[in-house]
């Protein structure tokens, strides 16, 4: 069924041009229930392509040189230093869903379906864009595991989190030079994405009932984790959980910690924020206009954009 693209001001044979009130009316209700929705598409790296540039972008780091401590030799100039440039691509995929609603519906039925149905494709496109990203994201390859665990599968129910993994976590940031971010909280450090399963044995830790007993209770009256030893604990709903995959096939919980530029998300001349569209009218395939389409597309993708800056920590759950 061909459907025809909804916009504001574009006409033609394959358009349909919405009032500017409706327009207006439709993206506002899809943008509230998406930033409500989104985590990991926050903190990425925006890297914009403009339009007629092509679906493929790039990033480049210049690798710092081991350091110089070798005394220059009098009147002899010393060799120059090589320089090292990595180069991490990125092309943009399209995304999308849509529906149809039946004008007998829509007219008889209790609620205002064209627009509910708008506020929940902001909730849909909002968790499908964060999966989206966070699989890329998460499948990085430095990992840590509670109880020191080698592998996903001998991950077992006791291997719950800790401080002193927490601590390892902060220091192998350090190690690496990572640079902190801009917390939630307007401070600096790193950012856990954080299942809320993992939130709650955090919040059952000894080390986080002190911090937040004798030092602020603001975090246990508003029910959040806050932040310990340098990393802000997000809650995130959409965290990775590996089903099954443990010891004695348990589930295990991904945890993603990020640093200053872990990974970045190209975005094609704004595309990336997800487009409403609704057609209200009747065409050729829908002579009697007996159904409405609604439905959302976004141009994006993810990429990894420095392996130091990423840690997936894999734990099991009480």
């Amino acid at each position: 069924m061909p459907t025809k693209v909804q916009s504001y001001a574009a006409s033609g044979a394959t358009y349909n041009t919405l009032t500017a009130e409706q327009a207006e009316f439709y993206q506002r209700t899809m943008l509230d229930r998406l930033v409500d929705e989104t985590c990991f598409m926050k903190y990425g790296k925006k890297q914009n392509i403009p339009k007629h540039a092509g679906a493929t972008t790039s990033w480049r780091r210049l690798d710092l040189p081991a350091p110089s401590t070798t005394p220059i030799t009098e009147g002899v100039t010393p060799d120059g230093l090589d320089l090292t440039i990595n180069k991490i691509t990125a092309t943009v995929q399209q995304f999308g869903a849509w529906t149809k609603i039946s004008d007998f519906v829509d007219l008889t039925g209790l609620d205002p379906l064209l627009t509910e149905t708008a506020e929940m494709f902001g909730e849909h496109s909002g968790i499908s864009m964060d999966i989206v990203i966070r699989d890329i994201v998460a499948a990085g390859t430095q990992v840590q595991r509670a109880g020191n665990r080698a592998s996903r599968v001998t991950v077992a129910a006791g291997d719950k989190i800790t401080a002193a993994d927490i601590i390892k976590m902060r220091t192998t940031f350090k190690k690496n030079n990572v640079k902190p971010i801009t917390l939630p909280n307007g401070g600096k450090g790193y950012l856990a994405f954080t299942h809320p399963e993992v939130v709650a044995n955090i919040m059952a830790l000894q080390e986080w009932k002190d911090q937040n007993t004798y030092v602020d209770t603001k975090n246990r009256e508003q029910g959040i984790a806050g932040q310990m030893y340098g990393i802000y604990f997000l809650e995130a709903t959409l965290a990775p959980v590996f089903t099954g995959a443990g010891a004695a096939a348990i589930d295990v919980y991904g945890t993603i910690v990020i640093g200053e530029g872990a990974y970045g998300i190209p975005d094609v001349a704004g595309s990336s924020k997800p487009e409403m569209l609704v057609f209200e009218g009747g065409n050729t395939e829908n002579p009697l206009a007996l159904y409405k389409t609604a439905g959302w597309k976004s141009v994006f993708t993810a990429a990894r954009l420095n392996e130091k800056c990423i840690i997936r920590y894999e734990s099991a759950i009480s």
